[in-house]
C-alpha cells in the first residue's frame, strides 16, 4: 500500500492493506498494522534518490560539464575556475560594500 492511498483525516484510515483498525477492532491487528505501515514506509524510502546519487561523499558532483534545467526560474553558476567563492550579497543601494572575493556577486535594491 502506497503513502499515497492514505487519508490525512486520520479517522478516514479504518484499514490498512485490509487490515481492520478502526475503532474497537481486535487487538492483533494493530501488531499487524504497525507491521505494515513500516513496510510502506520502507517501500517509500526505497522509492526515493539517494543524495549519493547527486553528490559524492567527498563533495565532488558525479557529472561533469553544464547541468540541463527545465522548469521555471533560473539557476546561478560561475563559468570560470578561477573564482574563489559564489557568495551572492544582497543589501539596500548606498550601503558599503561587504568584503568580497573574486566570484562574489553583490545585489542591491
Amino acid at each position: 500500500m502506497a503513502f499515497s492511498d492514505y487519508s490525512t483525516t486520520p479517522a478516514s484510515n479504518t484499514t490498512i492493506a485490509g487490515i481492520n483498525i478502526a475503532e474497537g477492532c481486535p487487538a492483533g491487528n494493530i501488531n499487524g498494522a504497525f507491521r505494515q505501515l513500516m513496510a510502506d514506509a520502507k517501500a517509500e524510502h526505497d522509492a526515493q534518490p539517494s543524495l549519493a546519487d547527486y553528490v559524492e561523499k567527498d563533495g565532488s558532483v558525479p557529472f561533469t560539464g553544464q547541468p540541463t534545467y527545465s522548469g521555471r526560474g533560473a539557476f546561478l553558476h560561475h563559468n570560470n575556475s578561477a573564482n574563489a567563492s559564489g557568495r551572492i550579497f544582497i543589501q539596500a543601494s548606498g550601503g558599503a560594500a561587504p568584503s568580497m572575493s573574486n566570484g562574489d556577486i553583490l545585489l542591491e535594491y
